[in-house]
C-alpha cells in the first residue's frame, strides 16, 4: 500500500507544470550548521568531543526577497528535519589539529499541503576529516588565526528509498556528493572584560554527480560570534554563563542536475543566533542555539528555511596517543 501511494503521489506531480516542479525541488532544509563550532586549535595531547542535536523548520515558500502565494496541488506544507551530530578534534602539536565530523538524520521530511501523506528519510549523511593549522597566534594582544582543509565523504551513495521508490534527493540524508571543505578561524580576546570577538568562514565545494544525476552547488558560511562571559557581574549564579550572539551568512550556489543548472535552486541568507553556554566544572559545556532568519534571497520559488532549535554538549580531554 505504501508503494502504491508513494506511486501516486509520483504521477501527480509529474502531472504538474515543469515550473511547478522547479519550484519545489532542493526546498529541503539541507545540512545543518551545528552551533557549537569546535573553533581554534587544541593543545598538543588534548581532545574535544562536541555532540548536537537540532530540529530544523521549513514551512514557507518565498520568491526572491519576499513571501510567495506559491500554491500548487503539490506543494509542500513544511519540511523538517531532526539531525545529531558530533565533531572530535585532537591536538597532534601545538600547531596542529586533526578533526572529524559527522550526522545522522533521526527524520528528513516533506509533508505535502493537501495530498495528505509524507516523503521521509533518515540515516548518515556526510563525513568531514580536516587539518587543522595555526598560521598566526600572538599570546599578548590574544589574537589567532587557523586554517583547516580535508575532503567530505557521504557515507551512502545509493540513494535511499521507501516502499520500493527512490526518494527525491530533498530528503535523501546524504548528498552523496564527493567533495572537500576549507575553513578560517579568528578569535580576538579582549583580557579584563570577559569578551571575545570570532570570525569564522566556510566553503564546500563537490566535485562529482550523485547516482540520482545531482551536484549540489559551491556553498560558502561567513559568522560572527560576540562572545560575553557574565562572571559575578550581578550574581554567582552567573558566573558558570556565557551569553554569544551569532551572525551567520550562507551562500548556497545553484545545483546542477545531469550537467545542467537547476533554476530554482541557490540562495543568500543572513540568520541572527542567540546562544546560552553553561560550564560545569570547567570540564563540560552545554548549549542551547536558537535560528532566526533575518534575511532572504532565494533564486525562483523555494521553500524557505524558518527557524531551527541546537542543543549541544562538549568536553575536552586530556592524552597522548
Amino acid at each position: 500500500m505504501a508503494c502504491v501511494r508513494t506511486i501516486l503521489l509520483l504521477a501527480i506531480l509529474c502531472l504538474m507544470p515543469a515550473d511547478d516542479l522547479r519550484a519545489q525541488c532542493f526546498a529541503s532544509p539541507g545540512n545543518p550548521i551545528a552551533g557549537s563550532t569546535n573553533l581554534g586549535i587544541l593543545l598538543r595531547g588534548k581532545a574535544r568531543v562536541i555532540g548536537f542535536y537540532q530540529h530544523g523548520l521549513s514551512d514557507e515558500y518565498f520568491e526572491g526577497r519576499s513571501p510567495s502565494d506559491y500554491d500548487p496541488p503539490g506543494a509542500i506544507g513544511s519540511a523538517h528535519y531532526h539531525y545529531t551530530g558530533f565533531s572530535l578534534g585532537y591536538g597532534l602539536t601545538q600547531r596542529l589539529t586533526l578533526e572529524a565530523e559527522a550526522g545522522y538524520f533521526l527524520r528528513k521530511a516533506q509533508e505535502y499541503k493537501y495530498l495528505d501523506y509524507e516523503l521521509r528519510g533518515q540515516g548518515l549523511s556526510n563525513a568531514v576529516l580536516s587539518a587543522k593549522v595555526n598560521v598566526y597566534s600572538d599570546p599578548v594582544r590574544l589574537v589567532e588565526l587557523s586554517l583547516s582543509a580535508g575532503p567530505k565523504l557521504p557515507f551512502s551513495t545509493r540513494p535511499q528509498a521507501a516502499g520500493g521508490v527512490e526518494l527525491p534527493v530533498d530528503v535523501q540524508p546524504s548528498t552523496g556528493n564527493f567533495g572537500a571543505v576549507l575553513q578560517y578561524y579568528f578569535i580576538k580576546e579582549f583580557d579584563g572584560v570577559s569578551i571575545r570577538l570570532i570570525l569564522t568562514g566556510r566553503y564546500e565545494n563537490h566535485f562529482t554527480e550523485n547516482r540520482q544525476g545531482y551536484r549540489f552547488g559551491d556553498a560558502q558560511t561567513h559568522s560572527l560570534y560576540v562572545s560575553k562571559h557574565l562572571a559575578n557581574r550581578w550574581t554567582g549564579l552567573t558566573k558558570d554563563l556565557t551569553l554569544i550572539l551569532q551572525a551567520r551568512y550562507e551562500y548556497r550556489g545553484q545545483n546542477h542536475r545531469h550537467g545542467q543548472l537547476v533554476d530554482f535552486s541557490g540562495s543568500q541568507l543572513l540568520w541572527l543566533s542567540p546562544q546560552l553556554n553553561y560550564n560545569l566544572n570547567l570540564l563540560w559545556n552545554f548549549s542551547v542555539i536558537l535560528d532566526l532568519p533575518v534575511y532572504r534571497n532565494y533564486r525562483g520559488i523555494q521553500l524557505a528555511g524558518t527557524r531551527a532549535l541546537t542543543f549541544s554538549v562538549a568536553r575536552d580531554i586530556g592524552f597522548r596517543l
